[in-house]
């Protein structure tokens, strides 16, 4: 095992920070546990450019904006996908080749757009309240639910990148990746973290409902876990406002 290499990997897969090369489907397993250090990361970054002195709105968008430029938009695509197979309310490989159609339907649109408010919306309740700690906590929250889902979701593999990912899910990777989450849970209240939890237990829940009905999770559904548990992690902010 070599953390910086599988890092690394983590880095190339989720980001666009990592240098692009071939790479292995092990590797791209082993690297699962480096997910939520990926998203501290990604976290440091936008806490950073959350300083910038604009107007809450107009920074919150901004933010918005460099998330997806970091990511090239990876979850979001999984996020608009698992909108357009759950809203056809097909069932069996119906809902799979709506999900794998590259053109994005009616719910997809709505998912999206939805879902780029909401996350406009805390941005903005995090920088006018000035807490950026919850700006480093929620990527690497995200990218942990994403673990918790992937390792919940291991007999239902469907064939595709999203399987190497499950394959990862190793109960050593989720140890390391919980470790790593509860490094950045230190810059914030007890309370805050445990309203967190609570709260990410719907969303891991309903979709791990759907891929039993479905019968598989692919990437596209871990894609969706890492933006719900985001949602998750700056929720909190807004409830005690």
């Amino acid at each position: 095992m070599n953390p910086l290499h599988d890092f690394h990997v983590a880095l190339t897969f989720l980001t666009r920070l990592g240098r692009a090369r071939i790479t292995t489907s092990e590797a791209i397993s082993r690297s699962m546990a480096m997910y939520p250090m990926v998203g501290l990361l990604i976290g440091l970054i936008l806490a950073l450019a959350s300083r910038l002195p604009l107007s809450s709105w107009t920074l919150a968008w901004m933010l918005v904006g460099l998330n997806l430029y970091l990511t090239r938009g990876l979850h979001w695509d999984g996020w608009a996908d698992l909108w357009d197979g759950w809203g056809s309310g097909a069932t069996g490989e119906r809902f799979w080749d709506i999900m794998k159609d590259s053109r994005i339907g009616a719910f997809g649109t709505m998912g999206l757009v939805l879902g780029m408010g909401v996350q406009a919306a805390l941005f903005e309740t995090v920088i006018s309240g000035g807490a950026w700690a919850a700006l480093v906590f929620a990527p690497a929250f995200g990218r942990f639910c994403c673990l918790v889902l992937a390792r919940m979701s291991q007999p239902l593999a469907r064939p595709g990148l999203g399987q190497n990912a499950l394959l990862g899910a190793t109960r050593s990777a989720l140890i390391l990746g919980g470790g790593t989450t509860l490094l950045a849970a230190f810059l914030l209240t007890p309370s805050h973290v445990a309203v967190t939890l609570l709260l990410a237990l719907a969303p891991l829940a309903a979709l791990l409902v759907l891929g039993r009905k479905q019968g598989a999770v692919n990437g596209d559904f871990l894609g969706a876990a890492i933006i719900a548990g985001e949602f998750c992690a700056l929720l909190p902010l807004s409830l005690s406002s």
